[in-house]
């Protein structure tokens, strides 16, 4: 009996499992997997939010157009100073940074070969004048000879052309005498404009050899802009364009006059030298340094004012997240100028209405509906 009474309490327990296993099944079945539909639907459905700051309304602005370049800063007189004879500098007067004038002396070199030569061509001019003396005295005296009719007519011809000879000997000699005088004065070093020494390769006591260079001099008040353009840009190449550059190293906006451009373009690069006339003083320590500007264009381009950091990947496919008829688009942009002092951006491909987004957004949330709150 008790055998029986066990036997009918493991069967009752055993449906009952399967009861409770047939219904956690059908809980399972009832229940449907969520899909990719699903998730798309579900982001739809949501909504990004913004406040009022986040958000910033289209301005409508101008923009010149402008010819980018990269140049330097030179002196537009200067001058390099070599030696024009083989000699021995005995006295150099002139040191790096002194200003000097024109005309000043720089450099004393001395050569003996040359003041020899100076010496005997001298003295060789003064006996040629002598000896052309006497000649034009003898021609004088067979003058008088011959129209007492003491000599003939020849012999009086002859003297005649004895002091032409000796008349053109001295102008020989002469020439001699101004070549060996300039010969001379080539030891004598001159400071050929108004200027400041920027470099100074002499010594006293050192010999100097022909073509050497001694001296660098610069003017530092007439500086100018040296740079070049593309070819496929000339049409900016305009004399009294305006130009916006900065000296490197220094942020300060500086401005500048197109004065002049080379006639042909170079035929390794394919570039055009300009040059540019600096409205503000430059100091002359800038000599040699690299500038960056932008050669601006006499007609003024319309465009979309929006702040500069809103735009994102901006050096390569620039765009902005606005909300466009209540909704988050993705915008490409044309950039037509950067105003990274001001934080602003003359763009191109926006609507009057978009608002642009100052909150950077995701991809899943473009066309999502948009709220707006009010703090």
């Amino acid at each position: 009996m008790q055998n029986a009474q066990r036997t009918v309490e493991s069967f009752s327990k055993i449906i009952k499992c399967v009861i409770i296993c047939l219904s956690l099944s059908i809980t399972a079945c009832q229940k449907q997997p969520t899909t990719s539909t699903d998730i798309q639907q579900k982001n739809k459905d949501s909504k990004v939010e913004f406040i009022q700051q986040d958000l910033v309304k289209v301005q409508q602005g101008s923009s010149i157009s402008k010819s980018f370049f990269i140049g330097t800063i030179r002196a537009i007189n200067q001058s390099s100073i070599q030696a024009q004879v083989t000699a021995t500098a005995t006295n150099v007067t002139a040191q790096v940074g002194q200003k000097v004038s024109q005309e000043q002396v720089l450099v004393h070199l001395n050569n003996q070969d040359n003041a020899a030569r100076l010496a005997q061509s001298r003295a060789n001019l003064a006996s040629t004048q002598a000896q052309a003396k006497q000649a034009q005295n003898m021609v004088q005296r067979k003058k008088r000879l011959y129209d007492q009719g003491f000599i003939s007519k020849v012999e009086y011809e002859q003297s005649q052309v004895d002091y032409q000879a000796q008349l053109e000997n001295v102008k020989a000699q002469q020439a001699n005498v101004d070549i060996s005088l300039k010969a001379n004065q080539d030891g004598i070093l001159k400071s050929p404009i108004s200027g400041v020494i920027t470099k100074r390769q002499v010594e006293p006591g050192q010999t100097v050899s022909i073509g050497q260079t001694l001296f660098e001099i610069f003017d530092p008040d007439h500086l100018e802009i040296q740079a070049k353009l593309p070819t496929e840009q000339q049409s900016a190449l305009k004399i009294g364009s305006q130009i916006q550059y900065n000296i490197q190293g220094n942020p300060q906006k500086l401005t500048a006059t197109l004065s002049r451009i080379s006639p042909i373009a170079d035929q390794n690069n394919r570039q055009i030298e300009f040059f540019a006339q600096p409205n503000e003083t430059i100091t002359s320590l800038s000599i040699g340094s690299f500038i960056e500007g932008a050669i601006l264009g006499s007609n003024p381009i319309q465009g979309q004012l929006i702040p500069l950091d809103t735009i994102q990947d901006i050096q390569n496919k620039p765009f902005v997240w606005v909300v466009r008829n209540n909704k988050v688009q993705q915008i490409p942009l044309q950039i037509l100028e950067q105003r990274t002092p001001d934080n602003i951006a003359i763009v191109k491909g926006l609507q009057d209405q978009d608002l642009i987004s100052r909150v950077k957004l995701h991809a899943d949330d473009i066309n999502k509906p948009v709220v707006i709150s009010t703090p």
